[in-house]
């Protein structure tokens, strides 16, 4: 057996070669590291990237609208103190009070007969609350005082409108339809009230002087009869019956309730002056002429000379007492002196 051969030692590098050497491992140290860099800077990139078209990007506002310019504006009012907040049933109700309000006022000047403010004070009740029947119908009324037929049927009408068959205005309408002439259709309009309400008795002596305006309606004594019934110390129905009982050829009638009347009222103008037309249909001169001039002290004597034209006065209208009248009256009314 043989022994093993003794171990040489590898020669020693030179320096130049250490250096070498040492300057390889760094580049290549290098090199990794920034690959390494690089990639990683990639990545990072490409997931930035990747995020970015996953997101739901907002869009933009709409571009505002362009702005006219404004008016320079006026230097600003002192802040007025917040008006409260009003329900509409309540400022309704405001209104209703204020209408009727100025509707009693109104009413009270008709009572007195002053128109002007009567109708001054229905308009502001209606300015107020437009729907106040109650002041177009007292609007009607002053109308018809006035002779205004045509404007009173257009209020009552409106009036109707508001509140359908209200007896009132059913009985005033129905007046101013007889005044314009439209007999039938006031004749429906009354009776129509009447049935309506049986128990509204202005409707009932509207009636009864309705139907005495035409001549030879006996219809008239019977509603005149229950009209006095109704009012038995008012002295219209009394006399209008008295009327229509002399029309009917009833003088004896007719007569006693004139003389009821003047038990009431002795100085009552329409009385008196009828119970001087019955003497004269009886062709009794003498016992007329003196019921006429008692009624003629009633009233002024201008307005006197037109009931001389009454035709209940033509049986005598020729006769010596008549005449003899005429000339009594002659220096009140100039003229010519009868023909004897």
């Amino acid at each position: 057996m043989t022994a093993p051969s003794p171990h040489r030692p590898d020669p020693v590098p030179e320096p130049d070669e250490l250096r070498a050497a040492a300057n390889r491992r760094i580049f290549t140290f290098v090199a990794i590291f920034t690959l390494l860099l690089v990639g990683a800077l990639g990545l990072v990139l490409r997931e930035e990237k990747r995020r970015g078209t996953l997101l739901i990007q907002p869009e933009p506002p709409p571009a505002p609208a362009p702005v006219a310019p404004a008016r320079p504006a006026k230097p600003a009012a002192p802040p007025a103190a917040a008006r409260p907040v009003v329900a509409p049933v309540l400022e309704q109700s405001a209104q209703m009070e204020e209408s009727l309000a100025a509707f009693r006022e109104a009413a009270a000047h008709l009572v007195a007969k002053r128109f002007e403010q009567a109708e001054e004070r229905a308009l502001a009740a209606l300015k107020a609350y437009p729907k106040m029947a109650g002041a177009q119908r007292i609007l009607g009324l002053i109308y018809l005082q006035q002779g205004n037929v045509d404007r009173a049927i257009a209020v009552l009408e409106a009036s109707l409108r508001i509140e359908p068959f209200h007896p009132e205005a059913l009985t005033n309408l129905a007046f101013a339809y007889f005044q314009a002439q439209n007999v039938d259709l006031a004749m429906e309009l009354i009776e129509t009230c009447r049935r309506l309400h049986p128990d509204y008795k202005p409707a009932l002596l509207q009636e009864g002087v309705m139907r005495l305006g035409q001549p030879g309606s006996t219809e008239a004594v019977a509603v005149l009869r229950e009209a006095v019934a109704a009012f038995p110390n008012l002295p219209g129905p009394r006399n209008n019956l008295a009327v229509a009982l002399a029309r009917v050829g009833d003088r004896a009638g007719a007569r006693e309730q004139l003389e009821a009347l003047l038990e009431m009222d002795p100085r009552n103008f329409s009385a008196l002056f009828n119970v001087g037309a019955l003497f004269a249909q009886e062709t009794n001169a003498p016992a007329a002429i003196p019921w006429l001039r008692r009624a003629m002290a009633q009233i002024p004597p201008a307005q006197f000379r037109a009931y001389l034209n009454d035709p209940d006065l033509a049986p005598i209208r020729e006769s010596p007492e008549f005449l003899q009248f005429l000339k009594e009256l002659d220096p009140v009314f100039p003229g010519p002196r009868p023909a004897p």
